[in-house]
């Protein structure tokens, strides 16, 4: 009888945890490409929406829901913004916020940019280490987060080197001469993206 009446307690945060939205993008009014990294770190325990104001606009520019003590990463727009972190443990789907909400800012605004060729700068916040409860919790951590656009050609002879008597297979990489000759070599292109050194 005691478990019977221990699960109907539950129901409703049940109910409240199910509502929740699936972990990403929430909304995006920007119109811009979404193409700089924001990684956040949480511990579990309490979920979070994360919203990106414009600085020099005021206005609300991106929102994303994060689900606590999973990984999460999201791209962005490029720009300058002030980062405010709501966070509770149930989620009320009709007011699209949490039912026990709290709130916290970053202090100082982040930019997300492309700097040089390739190389895109993001941010890493880590918020594992605050103990949400306390008013006195520690500050959030945060990481400049540089990636560089990687993309590397590797280049295959169809012929062995220096066999002038070799006919190249016929179109092997797509390509077409304009004075019909097979080409001599294929050509593989791939392109990545890693954390630069």
């Amino acid at each position: 009888m005691r478990l019977v009446l221990a699960l109907l307690a539950l129901m409703p945060l049940a109910a409240l945890a199910s509502d929740r939205p699936d972990p990403g993008l929430m909304w995006n009014r920007t119109g811009l490409p979404l193409v700089f990294p924001l990684q956040v770190k949480t511990a579990s325990g309490a979920d979070f929406v994360v919203t990106l104001t414009n600085t020099d606009t005021g206005e609300p520019a991106l929102a994303a829901y994060i689900r606590g003590g999973t990984f999460f990463r999201v791209l962005v727009p490029p720009g300058t913004f002030r980062l405010r972190f709501d966070y509770g443990t149930g989620w009320d789907s009709e007011e699209e916020r949490f039912a026990d909400q709290r709130s916290f800012r970053l202090k100082k605004p982040l930019t997300f940019e492309t700097r040089g060729i390739g190389r895109k700068a993001g941010h890493l916040v880590d918020l594992t280490d605050m103990d949400l409860g306390q008013d006195t919790a520690l500050a959030p951590q945060v990481h400049e987060q540089v990636y560089c656009q990687v993309s590397r050609t590797e280049i295959t002879p169809n012929c062995p080197l220096g066999d002038d008597t070799c006919e190249p297979r016929e179109k092997s990489d797509g390509y077409t001469s304009p004075y019909d000759i097979a080409p001599r070599y294929d050509y593989a292109r791939e392109s990545y993206t890693r954390l630069c050194d």
